[in-house]
């Protein structure tokens, strides 16, 4: 089965974990494995493939929930997407569903400085996200709205013995254009199953000079122990951020040595610059279950 298809776009994804091992029986698979294969996953719940016996295991494989919406959606394929990075969309701790809370339909322009602040410059009158209601379908399984599937991101190592595993592509389509609602948005040029969104639920082990870099577009908000970490939310062109776990571990509220939740929440809304790439110095991370 084909994952990725070629594309004008620029759709990419690059996910880069150090220091995990592989463990025993597991392989490193170039291309997606299929999980429990497409169709709605009943809340987009994971079960592991070993039994979740030692939810501690570091693994290869991580697991992601893709939720495919059609142009028909208002936050989608918009007229008036924006090309600036919109922050202050979403509020700053994570629901208590795990999901992110709707704050503003406009938020305010990113300061690039920082992971979180907004410049104080004029926000054009244009809304990137319709309502509460619409956004509220992103990361949640509603009928006739969106459908789900179960993917996983095999991670390889960039050279024997490195202890940095990689997951990349230059064309990001989790889904076949003959999954979800098919080829979205219709005629583009590339054939392709634009218009998604993507969920990650990871464990990690805060260590002193972690750090944790995202370049990409679209929406991309990442939770650490709750609160949000990085905010780089709207439709735009390729846009970095860096959480420095020292740096802000007394607004995380995280100490050295101990175990804290991440939450992944990407959206891949325009068929115009998405690209997305994850660089990182955390030493392992460990799957969670998504209920």
């Amino acid at each position: 089965m084909r994952w990725w298809t070629a594309s004008s776009m620029g759709v990419g994804f690059a996910l880069v974990l150090g220091g995990c091992s592989v463990p025993e029986g597991h392989s490193v698979d170039p291309g997606f494995n299929t999980g429990a294969g497409p169709g709605s996953t009943g809340g987009g719940t994971f079960v592991d493939p070993d039994g979740g016996a030692d939810p501690h295991r570091c693994d290869v494989v991580i697991p992601i929930a893709v939720r495919d919406f059609s142009e028909t959606h208002p936050d989608f394929e918009r007229v008036d997407p924006g090309d600036e990075v919109r922050r202050g969309l979403v509020a700053t701790e994570l629901g208590d569903d795990r999901k992110p809370v709707y704050l503003d339909p406009r938020g305010c322009i990113w300061d690039s400085d920082t992971p979180r602040s907004c410049s104080g410059q004029w926000v054009p009158n244009d809304d990137v996200i319709e309502d509460q209601s619409s956004f509220d379908q992103w990361y949640r399984d509603v009928p006739d709205v969106n459908q789900t599937f179960q993917r996983e991101l095999p991670l390889t190592e960039t050279e024997p013995g490195s202890g940095s595993f990689v997951f990349e592509s230059a064309e990001f389509f989790p889904l076949e254009p003959t999954e979800g609602w098919g080829i979205t948005p219709s005629g583009n040029e590339a054939g392709a199953n634009y218009l998604f969104t993507t969920e990650v639920h990871l464990a990690f082990t805060y260590e002193a000079g972690q750090e944790f870099t995202f370049t990409g577009d679209d929406d991309l908000w990442i939770f650490v122990n709750d609160s949000l970490a990085l905010d780089l939310g709207g439709l735009h062109r390729p846009a970095a951020g860096t959480i420095d776990f020292d740096a802000d571990a007394e607004y995380l509220g995280i100490v050295p040595g101990v175990e804290y939740r991440m939450d992944i929440f990407h959206a891949e809304r325009h068929t115009t610059d998405s690209s997305f790439r994850i660089e990182t110095n955390i030493s392992c991370f460990v799957d969670l279950v998504v209920r």
